[in-house]
């Protein structure tokens, strides 16, 4: 297996002897060192991790697929972060499951090969999963970012009719399958590389001398030898693209925290209990951008550093085997804030709320209920029921 940052060349010519004790060819660091203990707690507890958060988001997306949420261009976005999320963690948890042998590999390609020198094989199903990855992770993050900008647009511009725009579900389509194309360029760009070879054809020279054994006959994929390293020497544009998220989300939520908190000292007649919930608003937009930051930060800090890995060995090994070992638990953190995208949209949505609250708790006939359906005020979408407004009106009148 090779891996890059882009895409991930999987060939079937690299096994690993289970029975082989590798630890015996480096005795300075014995099975209990502390970079191997990080190593296993980590990986093994993403896997519970990515099991709960693809759950957690299949719920999730239940909710945001309800009739009086999926038009709604906020909630459209978060649909397909959702359903990006699910693909994403999915995938990884069954390769992390294949790598400890608790699921089979339904990819297992062949031992050994014959290929000539300069190409590669490569294993089809394994590149297929590792490109819709790549393609899912970072198409997860950028409509994230987008997310939070039409927020925090529409909150500081309520009068511009073109920002106004942003928020309409046509705009949300645009959005989506803008992103999506852009990410499937930029993570699939390699396969054109790729080409489909028939193997006496392209035989090794050792292999040639034998080429009259017609039982290695057969079509194989097949990558350009010197890609990984091409591939390699672009990690410091994927820490870039890790890292950009990064800076863009806390500003847009500070901007939007600003904004919320101007609108409030604006409105003289504002309720205690409103007042209440805005601080709440922040405290959990607060909490998101810290989780996000994290995640995708300390990501994109961590490429970095791993592009200038031989550099870093050279000027202490100690540290370079922390840098390789910080992305396991960098990888739960990132798990972590997937799982937590329920939970805060619950917390942050009234909407959300009364739409799980009707799914879950209440007659689910109630969605048919027209005093209770979702509506539309000057480009901004609001969700009060009959028995919401009743009371707010008796805290007014108390």
């Amino acid at each position: 297996m090779k891996s890059n940052n882009n895409v991930t060349i999987l060939t079937t010519t690299e096994t690993v002897d289970t029975d082989y004790d590798y630890g015996s060819d480096y005795p300075e660091y014995d099975e209990e060192d502390i970079y191997k203990k990080v190593y296993n707690v980590s990986t093994r507890l993403n896997i519970y991790l990515q099991m709960f958060t693809v759950v957690s988001n299949i719920i999730h997306l239940t909710i945001l697929t309800r009739k009086d949420l999926r038009s709604i261009s906020i909630f459209m976005l978060m649909i397909a972060i959702c359903i990006s999320d699910i693909v994403n963690f999915f995938l990884d948890f069954y390769q992390a499951a294949v790598e400890i042998m608790w699921l089979p590999n339904v990819f297992p390609g062949d031992v050994t090969t014959c290929l000539r020198e300069d190409y590669t094989e490569v294993n089809p199903g394994w590149q297929a999963i590792n490109t819709v990855t790549a393609i899912t992770r970072r198409l997860s993050v950028w409509l994230a970012i987008l997310l939070v900008l039409i927020r925090t647009l529409s909150v500081m511009f309520p009068m511009n009719q073109s920002i106004q725009k942003l928020v309409k579900p046509k705009a949300a389509v645009w959005c989506i399958s803008g992103a999506f194309m852009f990410w499937l360029v930029y993570s699939a760009w390699p396969l054109v590389t790729f080409r489909i070879f028939w193997l006496p054809d392209n035989l090794n020279k050792y292999c040639q001398k034998f080429s009259s054994n017609n039982s290695a006959s057969r079509y194989l994929l097949v990558a350009p030898a010197e890609l990984p390293y091409l591939m390699s020497n672009l990690g410091f544009m994927e820490g870039i693209i890790k890292v950009l998220p990064a800076i863009l989300y806390p500003i847009l939520t500070v901007l939007l925290i600003i904004e919320l908190r101007t609108i409030k000292k604006r409105r003289q007649n504002i309720k205690k209990e409103d007042g209440d919930k805005s601080d709440n608003t922040t405290k959990l937009l607060l909490f998101m951008t810290i989780m996000f930051t994290l995640s995708e930060g300390l990501a994109g800090v961590l490429d970095f550093l791993l592009y200038n890995l031989e550099a870093l060995m050279e000027w202490n090994e100690d540290v370079s085997y922390w840098i390789i070992t910080a992305q396991y638990p960098i990888t739960n953190l990132k798990t972590l804030n997937a799982a937590s995208h329920g939970l805060v949209c619950y917390l942050m949505s009234s909407q959300y709320r009364d739409v799980v609250a009707a799914v879950f708790w209440e007659n689910p006939t109630c969605f048919g209920r027209n005093k209770q359906r979702i509506q539309k005020v000057d480009g901004t979408h609001t969700a009060f029921s009959r028995s919401t407004k009743t009371r707010m009106s008796r805290v007014s009148n108390s």
